[in-house]
């Protein structure tokens, strides 16, 4: 009977120890805190809509929650196109810890633009929402940003001289807003700049700091541009600039 109970004992023994490494590998998978704090902040600043499984599971990488995309135990994306959110994007995005892309266009939000966003980004899409405000210097931060879209918005005031470290920068769009001035110096940094919508806004000055980007796409209708057109920018394949 002895060994029975010996038998017993290692087979009880094995068991508790799987089981407990199979939580110790569903705690390892859960998310980032720094992560689930941040994306319910921004569910509760877009006024906590009724996304599916936003809010009623705990664990934003369990594949439940509606446009969220997480790699191991990081949400790198968040793509929520033409979802019918409101609210506010508020000032916590900069608190996820490896998101590259972020796309909430075609909504109803309103507010300001982040103050701050994650370095990680790569790609933010916030066109045709209601967004006000101007876009903040903190943009010079974000080194690898790759595609920006920030039309259809109500965003005002000067570019912001910050476009110096966003070398990797390959499409921008900031048309129909209300920007106003010049483009700034820094513009003149994006080497990797391919394709540039500025057309249904204030602008003024002139194109001159364009002219050397590797630019096939420009678009800069209906401005207030003045002096001559660069002739390197003539060349462009896809150049509107009437209006």
């Amino acid at each position: 009977m002895g060994w029975k109970r010996s038998v017993l004992g290692c087979l009880n023994l094995e068991i508790l120890v799987g089981i407990l490494l199979i939580f110790a590998v569903q705690l390892s998978d859960e998310t980032d805190p720094g992560d689930v704090a941040a994306i319910n902040a921004l569910h509760a600043s877009l006024g906590s809509p009724p996304l599916p499984g936003w809010g009623v599971s705990a664990d934003p990488c369990d594949g439940q929650w509606q446009g969220v995309v997480c790699q191991e135990t990081n949400i790198i994306s968040i793509q929520l196109n033409a979802a019918n959110l409101a609210g506010e994007l508020g000032d916590n995005l900069a608190s996820f810890s490896s998101l590259k892309t972020i796309d909430l266009s075609n909504n109803h939000i309103g507010g300001t633009f982040p103050s701050s966003l994650p370095v990680t980004l790569q790609n933010i899409f916030l066109s045709d929402n209601d967004l006000a405000g101007s876009i903040p210097s903190s943009l010079s931060s974000l080194s690898q940003l790759s595609a920006m879209s920030l039309n259809g918005n109500q965003l005002t005031g000067e570019l912001p001289d910050s476009f110096q470290g966003l070398t990797a920068l390959v499409n921008l769009d900031l048309s129909s807003n209300s920007f106003s001035g010049a483009l700034p110096s820094s513009v003149g940094n994006l080497s990797s700049l391919t394709t540039l919508h500025v057309q249904n806004n204030q602008l003024s000055g002139t194109l001159d700091v364009l002219q050397d980007l590797p630019l096939a796409d420009l678009n800069v209708e209906n401005n207030l541009f003045s002096g001559p057109i660069p002739q390197k920018l003539l060349s462009i394949p896809n150049f509107k600039n009437t209006g």
